[in-house]
């Protein structure tokens, strides 16, 4: 709409020569000139635009700076508008546009959903469909609060949402359901177990009596410390076991790769062909639509014709974009990568310090073989809440 504006008030773009053209930009702030798309030539010379009913102003103000103005391009004005009124046919025919995207703005032509985390567009968009909102929907004639309300029955996994139409768009703003975590209670009777197996060599217990020492290799599910205490008149009271059991752990990872599989090179030059799509009908722009190209990738783009933001029409223009490849036997096998991609595995497993670390490479039939041996050091101690 600004660019309509502007045509049809006309806009100039001029260049300032002259000793001080910054001068001449904020003498025209301080009449209220409208500038924009200032840009620096050089240390003399600006170019920039303005409305052409403020061109004469602009060149006073410069001729009293002692610059130079030049014009570069015009656009639009009453030159252009007279033109067009001389030219029934084109004027006529913009009339007819402009009308028909009027008419096009009272329908639905773009839905866009927005939010989502574990639904997929294409289950928001169904149940919209359902729910009455989809392609070609005349939009003035939807109740978008009945709307919402159908739909997140049927998307019970949907906790909050709000359907807004702009022109030719709708938006389908989602806020999914959290559920509820599991809580756990920090004062709740438990014990402390091995979140895996591993040779204990430190040993800090806050609350809870220790099952397991110092130099004692214990398995993963053992009870290291108990929450159960034994009191003076002989019954066992319960408490939240705390502490840290610091312990040598050993792990074992490996990375296998096929000696030979099937690898895809690039062959041949790109290519694309392209569709129009009107609402839901699709018009092939190519030869043999019904044939398959075998032998490439293809990338799928939609471009909707109309302005972002601010209104869409039913005219998509589809691009097929073919990439030719060719399959040779080979190996993708690579140690060093292999190497990089288990280390950081094995530093997400555990939460301590890896001491020491070993790749060993090898065959297994028709496998390539690289295993991680490591040393680590970390916390094994894992609540475990006690029955009750």
């Amino acid at each position: 709409m600004e660019r309509i504006s502007d045509w049809m008030r006309g806009s100039v773009r001029v260049e300032l020569f002259g000793a001080s053209p910054a001068g001449v930009l904020n003498a025209a702030a301080a009449e209220g000139i409208e500038l924009w798309g200032v840009r620096s030539l050089n240390d003399n010379a600006l170019r920039l635009n303005t409305y052409e009913n403020r061109l004469n102003a602009l060149k006073a103000l410069a001729g009293r700076a002692g610059c130079e103005l030049r014009i570069v391009r015009r656009l639009g004005g009453e030159k252009s508008r007279r033109r067009l009124l001389h030219r029934p046919v084109l004027l006529a025919g913009l009339c007819v546009m402009l009308l028909l995207l009027l008419a096009s703005s009272l329908f639905v032509w773009d839905v866009e959903v927005r939010g989502t985390e574990t639904l997929s567009r294409a289950q928001v968009l169904c149940a919209l469909e359902d729910c009455g909102l989809t392609t070609g929907s005349f939009w003035p004639g939807l109740d978008t609060e009945q709307l919402r309300s159908k739909v997140m029955l049927r998307l019970p996994q949907i906790g909050w949402m709000s359907v807004n139409v702009s022109g030719s768009r709708a938006v389908a703003a989602i806020v999914e359901r959290t559920e509820k975590p599991e809580l756990y209670g920090e004062e709740a009777a438990s014990d402390l177990i091995a979140s895996r197996d591993g040779l204990i060599r430190r040993m800090s217990v806050l609350a809870g009596s220790p099952v397991a020492g110092e130099g004692q290799i214990v398995a993963k599910g053992e009870k290291l410390v108990s929450g159960e205490l034994e009191s003076l008149t002989g019954e066992y009271r319960r408490v939240c076991a705390k502490g840290a059991v610091m312990a040598d752990t050993w792990y074992e990872v490996s990375a296998v790769c096929p000696k030979k599989e099937e690898l895809k090179y690039s062959a041949g030059l790109p290519h694309s062909r392209f569709a129009l799509v009107f609402g839901k009908r699709r018009i092939n722009l190519y030869l043999s639509s019904g044939k398959t190209i075998d032998g490439c990738d293809k990338i799928i783009s939609e471009y909707t014709l109309g302005w972002r933001g601010l209104f869409s029409t039913p005219i998509r223009l589809v691009r097929e974009h073919f990439i030719p490849y060719r399959i040779e036997s080979g190996s993708a096998w690579d140690p060093a990568e292999s190497g990089r991609r288990l280390y950081a595995m094995l530093e997400s497993m555990t939460e301590g310090q890896i001491l020491s670390q070993n790749l060993s490479p090898g065959t297994s039939g028709e496998l390539y073989v690289l295993t991680l041996r490591a040393h680590c050091t970390e916390n094994i101690a894992m609540p475990r809440e006690l029955p009750g």
